[in-house]
């Protein structure tokens, strides 16, 4: 084999908490995620000769060293010093700087792809790989409903979490993930790190969705239209809303397809927005 093509997920931040600030300037954080079926599409091909190569179609991206796909592959290479030319092809869907992971799961995709062609490594040390890339990469290449830790590279899988439906509605803007943090510093919250994940992890399973993200005050701070889209989904009476990463991405959570899809087809025709109706999975899934 010498092409493999992946469908690349975006992901849904539960729950995420920030908490101390590190010396390396990173903060540390602990986050319930999930992966969902809204996906780019990823093909990696290896040839003879050297370097890697991107190329992409449907939404715009970086094609050179500033693509965090780039730099998977040129770790992937270096990594087992493999004499060989990488082509990565990106047909991208998942909106950029969205707070949906778009670009660490096109980077754990290239990693998993190369990995499957070649079976040099094993999944622990693709893991190990993944902090130099990106700090989602390790949770995307597991592909499963997950706790992130430390600045994301610590995951624990969770069993038997349910595959939840959500609707997402995205801006069509980019948010700077930097500046979120730094005003998330300087404003009063409170560092809870004591809770109960085991709790929250079961009210989840029970069909409670006690949804918290700490990054949302600062985000709406600077990005007010957030909230406007916020008050969209809690005008449909959804009950559980809530921002995935830094945003500006914000969902409503349900337990059953039925209820998501009468909100979707609600909002799915705006002119303001881009709305989807997606998935949990479990696992990465080839096209």
């Amino acid at each position: 084999m010498k092409s493999i093509t992946l469908l690349s997920p975006a992901k849904i931040n539960l729950t995420l908490e920030v908490l101390e600030r590190r010396t390396d300037g990173y903060h540390e954080i602990r986050s319930i995620m999930q992966p969902v079926n809204l996906f780019d599409e990823v093909k990696v091909e290896i040839e003879e000769g050297k370097g890697v190569e991107i190329e992409s179609t449907g939404l715009k991206i970086p094609q050179g060293e500033e693509n965090i796909a780039w730099k998977a592959a040129d770790i992937f290479i270096k990594e087992k010093g493999f004499n060989i030319r990488v082509k990565v092809s990106i047909n991208k869907k998942i909106p950029l700087g969205a707070g949906l992971g778009g670009g660490s799961s096109n980077a754990s995709a290239v990693l998993v792809g190369l990995n499957r062609i070649t079976k040099r490594l094993s999944e622990d040390e693709l893991l190990k790989l993944s902090p130099r890339i990106g700090a989602d990469v390790a949770f995307f290449i597991h592909c499963r409903s997950a706790i992130a830790q430390g600045i994301g590279e610590k995951i624990t899988l969770l069993n038997d979490f349910p595959l939840l439906y959500y609707i997402l509605i995205n801006p069509g803007f980019e948010v700077s993930t930097k500046k979120i943090y730094e005003l998330c510093d300087r404003i009063d919250r409170k560092i809870l790190i004591g809770n109960d994940m085991e709790s929250i992890i079961s009210l989840f399973k029970k069909g409670e969705f006690p949804l918290r993200n700490d990054l949302e005050k600062p985000a709406l701070i600077l990005y007010p239209e957030i909230e406007e889209l916020k008050k969209r989904l809690i005008g449909m009476e959804v009950k559980a809303v809530s921002m995935t990463g830094s945003g500006p991405t914000v969902f409503g959570v349900f337990r059953n397809e039925k209820k998501a899809r009468i909100v979707y087809d609600y909002l799915k025709d705006s002119n303001t927005f881009k709305t989807f109706l997606v998935q949990g999975i479990s696992g990465w899934h080839r096209l």
